[in-house]
């Protein structure tokens, strides 16, 4: 059946939830909550304003050429990766109107965004027992690197995601893509659905999801948090079960998402990094 590009992802993915079940699969599975959606469709519509000037764009190989060796050695278009930071802004405004957190001072880190710098936005919630949602901003250094953004929650903090994680042109999926990733690293936060367990060489994170072992260079300092949900009365969405699995060797060289992890091999075009970021070696969700 082909994909509706008219349809959000959360309207996508509930009716492949919806579809599952109707043939006897994925019980454990919950669709999307009406609560979560009308959020999800909040975002969107303030995303019309933030993101009136940063363009969308298809997957470029979906429907067209293979990906070819040269186009991992490059990034024809890194300015079109603003779309990242339109997005964050979209959903900074949406969660400040809503009363559901304050913007608050910078907090202390346990595990820092690979990315070095960059402007830190900390929202803190105003319920008991959530957690606080941080998104970071890093400018590009050079015409090679793009606008990127870093998901990081906690007190201490723990980075959760840097987006995009490759700029390269052979690892572009499209901006569907990254703003599904964005989605759903922030609401795992908001609503509750996050448990990060950080100490020593090794990191644990579960959302709603999926659930991501990595291994940790650096730590700041060890810390592990279950998250609550941002609103009142408000019923967060079921975790994804822990999976254990041994560390591949040699591990890759940085954090590495989706189709970069499977071109582990190749040159990522990103920012220089440091110390203290994590290396992922299995997802349920992939």
């Amino acid at each position: 059946m082909a994909t509706d590009p008219a349809r959000s992802w959360w309207e996508r993915c509930n009716d492949g939830v919806r579809s599952m079940h109707e043939t006897g699969w994925g019980e454990s599975t919950s669709v999307l909550s009406r609560e979560i959606c009308e959020l999800l469709d909040d975002v969107d519509e303030q995303f019309a304003l933030t993101g009136a000037h940063t363009p969308e764009w298809p997957n470029p190989y979906k429907d067209g050429p293979d990906r070819a060796e040269a186009d991992y050695e490059r990034s024809t278009n890194p300015e079109k990766y603003l779309i990242v930071v339109a997005r964050v802004q979209a959903w900074t405004t949406v969660l400040l109107d809503r009363g559901w957190a304050r913007e608050a001072s910078p907090v202390r880190w346990a595990l820092r965004p690979f990315d070095s710098g960059g402007a830190d936005t900390v929202l803190e919630p105003t319920a008991d027992g959530a957690v606080p949602l941080i998104l970071t901003t890093h400018t590009p250094v050079d015409s090679n690197h793009p606008f990127n953004i870093s998901i990081s929650a906690g007190d201490p903090a723990v980075c959760l995601a840097s987006i995009p994680d490759c700029a390269c042109d052979g690892c572009d999926s499209g901006s569907a893509t990254l703003l599904e990733e964005i989605d759903t690293w922030v609401l795992s936060v908001v609503d509750g659905l996050l448990h990060v367990d950080v100490a020593g060489n090794y990191s644990s994170v579960r959302t709603s999801f999926g659930t991501r072992g990595s291994t940790v260079q650096n730590l700041d300092e060890p810390t592990e948090f279950t998250a609550a949900p941002w609103p009142a009365n408000w019923t967060a969405r079921p975790l994804a079960s822990q999976i254990r699995t041994a560390h591949p060797d040699p591990p890759f060289p940085r954090t590495v998402f989706g189709t970069a992890a499977r071109e582990g091999s190749r040159r990522l075009l990103r920012k220089p990094g440091v110390a203290g970021a994590s290396q992922i070696y299995w997802r349920t969700d992939e």
